[in-house]
């Protein structure tokens, strides 16, 4: 039978403890965290992977198009190359959704993980503790993105995710302009 500081722990996440409500050995512990960081390194190494081959494949298709459109410079069938690459663009784009969402639920088991540290939550200076990386990486950054908008015009930092989808969105537009001029010429 389970007390009810261990039945309140649980339910609140508390503290390193089992489902069965069983406090966690140093051995879990550590297993949870090299899990936990595994799953997060496997998803964020498939998303860098991800995109450098889409970036790969996009060079490919856009070098191959003056050469395919020199062969026949009548043939509406080199527009096929910039269609592909609009359809790539759509399909990775929807393969990069995927795989940040994997990325973000090993971001989640860290930040459970980091929030269990036997450590203060914050320095004296107000910051996050910096064993707690996710926690305090969020609070530098909004603090960054408040003196973007209030004090100084500078770039603000973009995340992988934006920096992504510019490119997914930007290749599929040339494919389809390219396209669109093979097609109307």
């Amino acid at each position: 039978m389970i007390d009810s500081a261990r039945a309140s722990a649980i339910l609140l996440g508390g503290p390193w403890v089992t489902s069965s409500g069983e406090a966690m050995t140093p051995e879990e512990r550590r297993d949870a965290r090299a899990y936990a960081w595994g799953y997060f390194a496997l998803h964020a190494d498939q998303r860098m992977k991800l995109f450098n081959f889409f970036l790969i494949l996009a060079g490919l298709i856009l070098g191959a198009f003056p050469a395919v459109r020199s062969m026949g410079a009548d043939t509406k069938f080199a527009a096929l190359l910039p269609l592909l690459l609009t359809l790539a663009a759509f399909t990775f784009w929807r393969l990069e959704e995927r795989t940040r969402g994997l990325v973000k639920r090993g971001e989640e088991a860290l930040r459970f993980l980091d929030e269990r540290w036997p450590v203060d939550a914050l320095l004296p200076d107000e910051t996050p503790h910096v064993l707690r990386l996710i926690e305090r990486d969020d609070y530098l950054t909004d603090r960054i993105k408040q003196r973007w908008t209030v004090k100084r015009l500078r770039l603000m930092p973009i995340s992988y995710a934006d920096s992504f989808r510019l490119v997914y969105v930007t290749m599929a537009g040339v494919g389809l302009v390219l396209a669109a001029w093979v097609l109307l010429r």
